[in-house]
């Protein structure tokens, strides 16, 4: 199959096992190692199986880090070893970014075990971790592969409700306002005669 073909990591993504799906240490003794998966992940993008030094953020941001947010990087962290991403240390450095920003404003909308349970949401990982990598999918140019994205992003779809509910809200305000005001005329038109 062709290199960084969405339907072939949406597919290998959906078939990620139950272990990856597990708390992080952070949050239960049986959970997964993260820091140690992250690394790891790391050793395999950049295949650097001797390094020790990675980009990870201060002990101080990692506890600030939810269950649901490392579930994900779990997820993700099975995504990366799909052999389009193993020896490949150009996108090493855009790591951090995808894991600890990008996937940390979709997984406040996201629940972890959507990522592979639905569709569209694994579609939405896949083109996440693609966007964040500056790898632009098989068969896609940059506008097709950033209008995709932009239609199943989760953020900005969550941003789109939200603006239309505070919408929907001033213009209830407004007929509240003006059928108040009405009544209130007709009140006084009324005390009047």
């Amino acid at each position: 199959m062709s290199k960084y073909d969405v339907f072939e990591l949406v597919t290998y993504l959906r078939k990620c096992p139950d272990s990856f799906l597990k708390p992080s240490v952070f949050f239960s003794k049986e959970g997964i190692e993260s820091i140690a998966l992250v690394c790891d992940t790391y050793r395999i993008v950049g295949n650097t199986f001797l390094k020790r030094d990675f980009n990870i953020p201060a002990d101080a941001s990692l506890k600030a880090i939810t269950d649901n947010h490392w579930r994900a990087i779990h997820i993700s962290a099975w995504l990366l070893c799909h052999s389009d991403f193993r020896n490949a240390p150009v996108i090493e450095d855009k790591l951090y970014f995808f894991w600890f920003e990008e996937l940390r404003n979709a997984s406040a909308y996201v629940k972890f075990n959507d990522w592979i349970a639905d569709d569209e949401r694994a579609e939405e990982m896949v083109r996440l971790l693609l966007n964040c990598c500056e790898i632009i999918p098989n068969g896609e140019n940059y506008d097709e592969a950033a209008d995709k994205l932009s239609s199943i992003n989760s953020a900005d779809r969550h941003k789109v409700l939200k603006e239309s509910y505070e919408a929907h809200e001033r213009i209830m305000n407004i007929k509240r306002e003006m059928a108040e005001k009405k009544a209130r005329e007709a009140a006084n038109t009324y005390g009047r005669e």
